[in-house]
Formats: structure tokens, sequence, C-alpha cells
């Protein structure tokens, strides 16, 4: 029996092989393997797609200047008074109020009065927060009915609460949960829907305020998983419990909130706030939560809760349907098997850009499934189940391919010689010869000082800083499509149209000069650079005709190009000393660019007389 090799596997076997078993691991171990990833696509799948939005809500944000706008510069309890008097006044529908007043409860005191005073006049919310051990049980408890069976999840019951002083409670429409509970990464997209004291069931601050903002009746819980009701509207929750929900944006924010600053000094008008929901909180930490979601690293508590709302309000509640899994197994297998064949018909590459083209697919049809609805497909385990197909059906593709190129290697080189067989083989589609002349874009650096900096370092540190340099200006030519032809003591020698064609290869020459300019002026500032005051970076470019090819003999050839234009950017390099600038492009490369570049006036040019200059910079 022969030894077992990978050439010759049937790739196309292997590929299907592989799509079946990367669907039964989806569907086995996906949820918790990959619920990072799928998280962080989720959040990002919300805020790329926009959820509609409610006009029914209202944010009042207590912030630095509304705080500075009080007579103690002081947000005490009186300002809140006066701030809920005026959204009374306004013809507010319901208030909900992210602030705890739990301390200095002395009913007689003249701010605890007049807040207890404009809590009873408006329909308010008032938020708690858990408390481990605490015997409080928030008041007054909101309406909720309960339908069996029902599954109550063990997350919900919490042993205590702190909550306001006991006569602004009473004052008040009805207690709700203000407290929020991350993720593993501390991130909020979900919120706990009840939280159960005893015999007693708060719901979250954002739900309650939407109950109002509804005028819904008393809310129905029930089902395994469970479910709440309100009016018509069914919200199926996660197994925890939980609901998730989208976190707005900066516009959106923006766009809902008010300041209390400008509440209060009337620059918005009562019509804002008449029968609207509003929820009162603050962007300031030290008066409110701020809490990382996946719009920001740290939004204000009242922002969240009023996003909850907004999901209850508008029906458009992100949620993991429990079938989802299986569809999505099933999407991974039909996928997977079409990457196999695929992967075993055409090029590598056209594989892999038609593989890419099934990932964005699947990204594509996830945000417009979730756009229509606000199902969320887990497009990540999908993918990733794509890409393992892939892999799996190209590697052994490849090594059948190589097999084949070997021989074809050693049978060909028996009557040609070896260069000639690799330029066949390697370049395909190839057809050129040594001394051809095209166009090529040269672009020419050299680092400012370089001579000065060689003498103050060591050989050792001025190799370091030069390997970190060439690496990074040297990956930026390649990423926009030239060749770095040389490296000369400090400067990069590069092509741009050579060897293979380059469409737009002037512009793309001057963007890797830009590019090159900001890498090189942000390295300057690193460690290691700074201390060394490490030179500035000129550039030189212009393009024009060249004879590209090999040149020498023997063992030791070097593929480079001639003409005028190659030493005319090596001058224009120079001419920034005299210029003052970064880069320096000349009038041919201006021309063709069709670029709006600033021009530096007409210059001598050793060797080449005079000329208009161009550069890039302001």
């Amino acid at each position: 029996m022969k030894g077992f090799r990978l050439s010759r596997i049937r790739p196309v076997f292997a590929g299907a092989l592989a799509s079946v078993l990367s669907a039964l691991l989806l569907f086995v171990y996906a949820g918790g393997a990959l619920e990072t990833q799928r998280e962080l696509f989720f959040d990002s799948l919300t805020q790329l797609v926009a959820a509609p939005q409610s006009s029914e809500i209202v944010v009042v944000d207590v912030d630095r200047a509304s705080v500075q706008q009080t007579a103690g510069k002081n947000w005490d309890r009186a300002a809140m008074a006066d701030l809920l008097t005026r959204l009374a006044t306004a013809g507010a529908k319901a208030v909900a109020v992210d602030f705890i007043f739990s301390t200095a409860c002395d009913a007689s005191d003249p701010g605890n009065a007049a807040l207890t005073k404009a809590i009873s006049g408006v329909p308010a919310v008032l938020g708690f927060l858990i408390a481990d051990g605490g015997a409080e049980h928030p008041a007054p408890v909101p309406p909720l009915a309960v339908r069996r069976p029902v599954a109550i999840p063990d997350l919900w019951f919490i042993d205590g609460a702190e909550a306001s002083c006991a006569f602004l409670q009473q004052a008040s429409r009805s207690a709700a949960a203000a407290f929020l509970v991350g993720d593993e990464d501390a991130r909020i997209r979900r919120v706990q829907v009840f939280s159960i004291i005893g015999n007693d069931a708060y719901p979250a601050l954002g739900i309650e305020a939407a109950r109002m903002a509804m005028g819904a009746r008393t809310p129905v819980l029930g089902g395994e998983p469970a479910w709440l009701r309100l009016e018509n509207q069914l919200i199926e929750l996660d197994e925890d419990g939980s609901m998730r929900f989208a976190a707005s944006p900066d516009t959106i924010i923006a766009a809902r909130t008010v300041t209390a600053g400008e509440v209060m000094s009337g620059t918005v008008l009562p019509e804002r706030f008449r029968d609207k929901t509003v929820l009162i909180g603050s962007s300031l930490p030290n008066l409110g939560g701020l809490r990382s979601t996946a719009s920001m690293p740290l939004e204000p508590s009242v922002q969240i809760h009023a996003d909850i709302a907004n999901a209850v309000l508008t029906g458009f509640i992100p949620n993991r349907d429990t079938r989802l899994p299986l569809y999505e197994a099933a999407l991974a297998l039909l996928g997977g098997l079409l990457v196999a064949l695929i992967a075993t018909r055409l090029r590598p590459v056209t594989a892999a850009l038609l593989g890419l083209l099934a990932i964005s697919a699947t990204v594509a049809a996830a945000a417009a499934i979730y756009a229509t609805s606000a199902l969320l497909l887990d497009a990540v385990s999908i993918s990733i189940a794509i890409v393992f197909v892939l892999s799996v059906t190209s590697v052994l593709q490849f090594a059948r391919v190589r097999r084949a190129e070997s021989a074809a290697r050693s049978k060909f080189s028996q009557y040609l010689p070896q260069s000639v067989v690799a330029r066949y083989i390697d370049n395909p589609d190839d057809e050129r010869v040594a001394g051809e002349e095209r166009p090529v874009t040269a672009l020419f650096t050299d680092i400012e000082g370089f001579s000065t900096l060689s003498q103050k370092l060591t050989p050792r540190e001025l190799v370091t800083l030069l390997d970190t340099y060439y690496a990074e200006v040297n990956g930026l030519v390649a990423t926009h499509g030239g060749m770095v032809d040389k490296v000369v003591g400090d400067a990069v020698h590069a092509f741009f149209n050579a060897p293979e064609d380059l469409d737009d290869h002037v512009n793309k020459a001057i963007g890797c000069a830009e590019e090159i300019r900001a890498l090189t002026e942000e390295m300057r500032r690193r460690a290691g650079f700074i201390e060394h005051q490490f030179g500035r970076t000129r550039i030189g470019i212009e393009t024009g005709i060249a004879v590209l090819g090999e040149v020498g003999a023997g063992g030791k050839l070097d593929y480079t190009a001639h003409g005028d234009a190659i030493n005319l950017a090596a001058r224009l390099q120079e001419a920034n000393k005299f210029l003052g600038t970064a880069i320096c492009i000349g009038p041919e490369a201006a021309v063709q660019s069709g670029r709006p570049l600033r021009s530096l006036g007409m210059h001598e040019i050793r060797g080449f007389g005079e000329m208009e200059l161009f550069t890039t910079e302001p």
C-alpha cells in the first residue's frame, strides 16, 4: 500500500465532508464557542441598520451646563422639583426618573417637600437599584398579570433594593428597576425585563416608561420560555428572561435629547413635551451611570432606558428565534458545498474572490433579515464554516496543482533553461521579455539628516530603526501595488506599473507617498525614534517611459528600470530640501494624475532644466 499523500485526496469529496462537519459543529457547538464574535457582529449589525424611532420619547439630560445654571451650582432636589413641575405644566404624559433619592429622607425639608409635590403632579416612575441583602421593597408595585404555565428565570430574583425615600415613592405612580447588567465584556446589549423581590415583580425602567407611553393596561407575563404582552404586542424574551435592544448612535441621541438647563430657561417650547413620555437622567459620571453599549464606550444609562422604551414602542426588538441555529446550519452546509465545488473548478484567486462574495452575501442577507424582521442571523458562524470549507478544499487543490507543477518543471527543464520555464509556469499570462519599454511611475524616498543620525547611533541601533522603517514603508508600497526595486542606504526606490500592469499607477504612487509621509511622521514620535530625532522622509515622484529588464551576468541578475523619469524622481526627492516640502511631484505625473495638486512654481532641476513642480501638501 502506498503511503498517504495529501495531493491524492479528491478535493471536492473532502470539501463536501468538511461542509457536513462544519454544519454539524455549527448546530451543536457554535452557540458557546463563538459567542463573543457573534455578539460583536450583532453589535455591528444593530449599528449598521438604523432601528425605527418613536416620536413618543424625549430625554432630559442634567448635563454639566445645567448644573452650572443652578443657584448653588448643585443639582439638588429643589432643582429636580422645578424641572418636574415644568414638564407637568408642559403636558408630559409620564416621566421616568433615572435618579435615586435614597438619602436625606426628611419629609419636612423644603427641597423634599417641593419634590414630593412635583412628583405627585405628573405620572412619575422612580427607578431603584439592586442592593444585595437589602430588605426594602420599592413602591408602588406596577400591575402585572401572570398566565400559566410560565417559566420565571432565576436571574429575575434579587434580595433587595436601594430605592428613593418612602414619601417620594408614595407620591409616584410606580417603581421600576433602573440597574443594568452587562454581558461578560461589560457591554449592555439587553435588559432584565423584570426584577422580583419577595412576591413583587418590577419591570425595567425603560419598559415601564414604554407602558405608560402606550397607555397600556396590565401587562401579561407567561410562556415557557417567558414572554411579555403589552396591549397587542408580544415580546419574546431570551432564555434568561432578558430583552435585547438596539443602542442608538449619537445622531439619534442628540435628536431626542434636550438639556435640563434648556427646559429651566424656557429655551425649549412646551410643545416638545406635550403628550410625550420623558426620561430624566444625567450624562455626568457623578449623577448618572455611564455604561458601554454597541454605539459608544460610555453611554448614559438614561439613554439606554430610552433605547429600551423605543424598542417596545416601535416593536423593533432584536431577537434570536429558537429555530435560527437549524437554519444557519443548513445555510452553512449549502454554502460549503457550493464553495467546495467552486474551489475545484476555478482558479485559486477566482475561487477566493467568490468565497469572499459568498461571505459578503451572507452578511448582506443578515443585514436585510434584521432590517425587515429584527431577527439576528449569525453570519459569523456561517462565514467561518465557509472559510473552513474553502481552506480545506483549496489546500488539497493546491497540493494537486503543486504536484502537477513539479512534474511540469522537471519535464520541461530537460528542454528549456530553468529561468524560461519558471517565467512561463510562475507567470503563465506574462509573455514579456527583458528590455521592454513601458510607462513607469518612480517613487524615491530619503531620510532627512540620515548621515548625522548614522554617526550618533551604533550600527545595531541604526539597523534596529531601519528594520522597522523599511518593513512599514515597503509594506505600504506593496499595499498600493508598487514594487520596491532596491533599498540603498536610507533610500527606497520603488516602481509602479512594473513589472505587472497597474491601473491608475500615477495616483496609486501619489496615494502611497501621502501614506508614507503620514506613517513616517507618526513613526518619528515613537519610542526609539523620537529620542534620536529621526529625520523627515522626503519623497520624489515622476512618471514616464522606462526600459525594464534583467541586468547582470552569471548567477546574479537585477531587475531594474532606466529612463529620464527614473532619474528625475531621484532629483525631485532632493529638491524637497530647498522647497521645504516632503513630497515633490514632477510635471508629467501631475498632468496624468488629474488630481488638484498645489503648484510649487518653476524651478531649475539639475540635468533637466526649468520645470513646474507640485506637491500634495497644503
